[in-house]
């Protein structure tokens, strides 16, 4: 159901056949893919761009790959890691990243010192260009040391290396993602449950816009919510209405947008009604409020496949046998024979 939502908001906001991803996605090197994984974490991005920048200048480097002659050697992470520990993890922050960010605010280390240990583990699997990760990938044995690296344990800053350097299935559900997802899937996640909602929902959407991946759909949504591309003039509601609300929308000049339910999603959204109308009935007390509750209560039985005749009928039988509620009668206590 989730990703369905999902999808649906996701054609309506984007242009999904002509979606690119940033240049960031096309450095020039592997350490330049660190140093951008692990500074970009629960800051601005403009501050890792400077981070990566910095390293790029000081060092002589081509940040982008189309910068890259076609003589260049590729700068590797053996170089990386020989260089800042030749340096130091202080001198790196003063001179080369030009950054004394910590990887969280509480015991937390220099992002230089993360980027450090991060290379360091990179090396100790050969990992040293673009191509040794395209080709061999990362062991779990090397992905579990980097998240023991501090600041590291979440797996984001991990998810996003795999994105800069080329892996179309993951994605990097930061806030602005998660945002995202709770504000038009209408469920609250976790960093993992969220991959597999973008991996159902790139699923979806691959019927109709085949070249949409996990990591495009992942930038595409940061982008939207990091910029405030969000229309002030848009409000989502997803929720189940009456049959005659579009078209009394459309008539009044606005627009909307609405899919069919298939019988599993609506099952489960006239429950979510059965309880919007109650919280509305106990917060009101009216008799519109009442009408609402009785016609969600029809079309909740219809959906079981009962009529609404086997309903009254089961009400007069139970009424017959039990009464009703004239009486006001409150039971207080029962003793046993």
């Amino acid at each position: 159901m989730y990703k369905k939502r999902l999808a649906l908001a996701c054609e309506r906001l984007f242009d999904l056949d002509t979606l690119t991803l940033s240049e960031s996605y096309y450095y020039a090197s592997l350490p330049l893919c660190v140093i951008d994984a692990v500074f970009s974490i629960g800051v601005k991005y403009a501050s890792t761009q400077n981070a990566v920048r910095s390293y790029c200048r000081y060092f002589g480097l081509a940040e982008y790959q189309a910068e890259v002659k076609s003589n260049d050697a590729p700068h590797r992470i053996s170089e990386m890691v020989s260089s800042l520990e030749e340096l130091g993890v202080t001198d790196c922050a003063d001179l080369v990243f030009r950054n004394h960010q910590r990887t969280s605010a509480r015991n937390g280390i220099l992002k230089a010192e993360a980027v450090l240990k991060f290379a360091k583990v990179l090396q100790a699997y050969g990992i040293e260009t673009l191509a040794d990760f395209r080709e061999k990938g990362l062991p779990t044995v090397a992905e579990a040391e980097i998240m023991q690296i501090p600041g590291q344990k979440s797996g984001l800053s991990l998810r996003y290396f795999y994105m800069l350097a080329g892996d179309d299935s993951f994605a990097k559900p930061d806030r602005h993602v998660l945002r995202f997802i709770k504000k038009y899937a209408g469920v609250d996640l976790g960093i993992q449950n969220a991959q597999e909602l973008l991996q159902g929902t790139v699923h979806e959407l691959n019927r109709n816009h085949p070249n949409v991946t996990v990591r495009l759909l992942d930038y595409a949504i940061w982008d939207h919510m990091a910029h405030g591309l969000t229309s002030q003039n848009v409000k989502t509601y997803n929720k189940l209405v009456r049959d005659r609300i579009p078209e009394i929308i459309e008539a009044s000049g606005k627009r909307c947008q609405v899919r069919e339910l298939d019988e599993k999603e609506y099952l489960c959204m006239i429950d979510a009604k059965l309880d919007e109308e109650l919280a509305e009935y106990h917060k009101d007390q009216n008799l519109e409020e009442l009408a609402d509750l009785l016609e969600v209560i029809y079309a909740a039985a219809v959906a079981r496949e009962y009529s609404i005749e086997q309903l009254e009928e089961i009400r007069a039988i139970k009424a017959k046998e039990r009464g009703v509620f004239r009486k006001r009668l409150l039971l207080l206590e029962v003793e046993e024979a």
